[in-house]
């Protein structure tokens, strides 16, 4: 039941589509984390589904991508490019000192850097996605599956293990069990905010679309280049994503939500962009 209400919790707060239940439970806070790769999950099967709908309809690969792009993010709530740009205006400020680039990451008004990032930004996704809708195909749609759920699962696992800022509304989490919020110092010292249970049931929540994808498969019949495919596009959000995140942590001085949605955008934009040039090249 707790992980379950975790995932009601995780579809309300980091996805704008209707979910059908609103609650709200201190002690599903972790559950909701361990739930969040599945509303990459959620938003990739909805994306897939339109996408197979545009595709049915004829529309050209340049408007079927923007729409894609579109309804991405708006499926996201914006809560991600929020977090993106938030950590962007506060990155390239470039301000000497650490707390002058965290008043920046806290201050609500939107930068000039901020809009800069996001503009180039959308202009790289919207080309990607763009390339990899001129075919529509269950390979391409399993990948974009895969990238969008794989994203979330290392969000969440940084934000469970590294870090975290005195700020951070994740700053309690790896004392929520005990009933006080602890201090980031003590974080700092290696305090996890997972326990092996429930690091176990994020990593299953990750892994399980690459896995199921795995099952289906005769690999008798698929060319190497599918399984290659594959393997490039996931390790690419996995480097693309880690490197983004320890850029960040380092220039902001820990782990916070709004870092975890600079990861999953930079991610997911390296992983998808990588899966476009990788099908067109290996011609999935």
């Amino acid at each position: 039941m707790k992980y379950l209400r975790g995932f009601l919790m995780a579809w309300g707060n980091f996805s704008a589509i209707p979910c059908p239940y609103r609650g709200w439970h201190d002690d599903c806070r972790k559950a909701m984390l361990c739930m969040l790769p599945l509303i990459g999950t959620l938003l990739g099967a909805v994306c897939t589904a339109v996408w197979a709908l545009m595709d049915w309809l004829g529309l050209p690969a340049l408007l079927a991508g923007v729409l894609l792009v579109a309804l991405y993010f708006c499926c996201n709530g914006f809560i991600h490019l929020d977090g993106f740009m938030d950590c962007s205006d506060a990155i390239l400020s470039r301000r000497p000192e650490l707390s002058q680039r965290q008043q920046i990451l806290k201050d609500s008004a939107v930068g000039a850097f901020a809009v800069i990032a996001v503009a180039l930004m959308l202009l790289v996704f919207a080309a990607s996605m763009v390339t990899l809708a001129a075919e529509f195909s269950f390979r391409r749609a399993g990948m974009l599956v895969v990238i969008l759920t794989v994203s979330r699962g290392l969000a969440a696992d940084c934000i469970a293990r590294k870090p975290v800022m005195q700020s951070s509304q994740y700053a309690d989490l790896a004392d929520a069990d005990a009933g006080h919020t602890i201090l980031a110092e003590k974080v700092q010292l290696g305090e996890r905010a997972f326990r092996p249970l429930e690091s176990l049931v994020l990593a299953a929540m990750t892994a399980w679309p690459i896995l199921l994808v795995s099952a289906v498969t005769d690999y008798a019949d698929v060319p190497f280049c599918y399984v290659a495919y594959y393997i490039t596009a996931v390790v690419s959000v996995l480097i693309g994503e880690s490197a983004a995140g320890a850029y960040a942590r380092r220039q902001l001085g820990g782990m916070s939500g709004d870092i975890a949605g600079y990861m999953i955008v930079l991610g997911e934009l390296f992983g998808i962009a990588v899966a476009a040039v990788a099908a067109s090249c290996f011609g999935i």
